[in-house]
């Protein structure tokens, strides 16, 4: 990794210390409603003043591995991330490109069920209308996810190998080294195992806020062809568990969104039709929260072919659940008001219907090996056996 500093480099600095506590949450219990450690690092422009105090969040990676690293029987505890070490014995955050440069962190305990609102990004945002709508029902990303071809010879952990190994490429390649070496290392942990927890540890790296639901809807909704040998193995995974899994929730469903006057009229003027989106597509069962936000909200009629319940699996009480890619939908009404927009959708194929998707191997990349966030392993080479059709 480029811009590293050394460990000699970190040095305690004068009259700067702030007592460590002891703490006992863990980040690894997946959407459990116990408390977790949330960690803060201080924002002030002047992070030594005595002012009133900034405090900004660490990302659910990034406190995970200060976690990780506070949780070591190490004497010296440090966690490294891509721009900056924690130095927990002090509790500092100092830059790597400046080793004088200190922040002060701190941890809070904080439960799923604490947590305010939905996730913009992630229930809010409206794909550009020509990727929103699609008259070949998906075509485009079922097959992102169907032409990686069926062969009998890799096992369930050799999928789960090259789903980790393409996290990482796609991590390096948006500088996010070490969340991506964390995300790698909580796929490698279940590669063993039986397949439902091998689903399970999917859909909760799925919903925690990173990049990796970002990039993963981007490529599926743009038909990415770069995306193909990295992104896939753990997109087949996702919809494997979709097919697999029995927590569906068949039921009225809710998705808010900001839509400009063009994309609406497009919406009336297709009521009556079937259209599909082509990313896994996140619902909750809230209304209230989701009314929230943005100036349309989706009313979804679930109740025929439900979608995948994954509040389980999350660390956020968002109450979602997600549909995969090429799931259709009936556009029934469109209803205006002074204050918001409605637009009423019927699921009417949830992809259940489809052949089942299946995969080619592609070129092994070895996982990397670093000291701190890194997970060593090597992939072997042969042909691949679905996940979930034995």
């Amino acid at each position: 990794m480029t811009g590293r500093i050394s460990l000699k480099q970190i040095q305690k600095p004068p009259n700067k210390k702030i007592k460590s506590k002891n703490l006992s949450a863990n980040l690894e219990t997946e959407g459990a409603d116990q408390p977790r450690a949330q960690w803060y690092w201080k924002s002030n422009s002047d992070p030594w003043s005595n002012g009133s105090e900034e405090w900004t969040k660490y990302s659910d990676i990034e406190s995970a591995i200060i976690e990780e690293a506070f949780n070591r029987k190490n004497k010296t505890k440090l966690a490294e991330m891509d721009n900056y070490w924690i130095n927990l014995n002090d509790s500092i955050q100092i830059s790597k490109s400046d080793p004088n440069k200190h922040r002060q962190i701190k941890w809070v305990l904080t439960s799923r069920n604490g947590s305010q609102g939905l996730r913009e990004e992630r229930f809010f945002v409206t794909p550009a209308l020509s990727k929103t709508f699609n008259d070949d029902w998906g075509k485009e990303a079922y097959i992102f996810l169907s032409q990686w071809r069926k062969d009998k010879e890799l096992s369930d952990a050799e999928i789960v190998e090259q789903a980790a190994n393409g996290i990482i490429i796609e991590g390096e390649q948006l500088g996010q080294h070490c969340n991506s070496q964390y995300l790698a290392r909580q796929l490698i942990a279940v590669k063993n195992k039986k397949r439902e927890e091998i689903y399970n540890r999917c859909i909760h790296l799925y919903t925690m806020e990173c990049f990796l639901y970002k990039l993963i809807n981007k490529a599926l909704r743009e038909t990415a062809t770069s995306k193909i040998n990295t992104l896939r193995p753990f997109c087949y995974i996702l919809f494997r568990s979709w097919l697999n899994t029995a927590t569906k929730h068949a039921a009225e469903l809710y998705r808010c969104v900001n839509i400009d006057q063009n994309t609406l009229k497009s919406y009336a003027e297709a009521a009556g039709q079937d259209r599909c989106w082509n990313g896994f597509t996140s619902t909750s069962k809230n209304r209230q929260k989701a009314q929230n936000f943005g100036n349309t909200l989706f009313i979804i009629d679930a109740t025929q072919n439900g979608g995948l319940d994954i509040s389980q699996h999350s660390d956020y009480d968002e109450e979602e659940v997600i549909f995969p890619p090429a799931t259709t939908f009936t556009i029934m009404e469109v209803k205006k008001t002074t204050t918001k927009t409605y637009v009423y959708l019927k699921i009417t194929n949830n992809t259940l219907t489809k052949p089942t998707p299946t995969f080619v191997p592609q070129t092994p990349i070895s996982l990397s090996s670093d000291e701190h966030c890194c997970v060593e392993s090597e992939m072997p080479s042969g042909a691949i056996e679905h996940l979930g059709d034995r």
